[in-house]
């Protein structure tokens, strides 16, 4: 965005170079994961975690296939509806989940 005299905003230098880096991602991945506490309640989100969003997926890590199995195939739509009700949660198309370690 250049200004009169062809300098741009600092801002607008930050928001690029932090953008292109990549600095903001924990950040955002912070605030992913307490959207998914408040939509997969204590007892789920203490057996999983977030692992990454992008282009509209939320990836979840769960600790065995027994567990991603239940949340594709009991709980996954519900869970969907509940980030869309969640206004911090910002835009979420799909959930994928996939076995990982999850951290105790």
């Amino acid at each position: 965005m250049a200004r009169r005299g062809g300098t741009d905003r600092l801002g607008d230098v930050l928001a690029a170079l932090l953008q292109k880096r990549s600095y903001g991602r924990p950040l955002a991945l912070q605030s992913w994961r307490e959207a998914w506490g408040r939509a997969a309640g204590e007892r789920l989100a203490a057996r999983s975690r977030v692992a990454g969003y992008r282009d509209g997926t939320l990836t979840i890590e769960v600790t065995s296939a027994a567990q991603r199995y239940e949340l594709e195939a009991f709980h996954g739509s519900e869970l969907l509806a509940r980030l869309h009700k969640d206004a911090a949660a910002g835009v979420v198309r799909k959930l994928v989940f996939r076995v990982g370690s999850v951290p105790p």
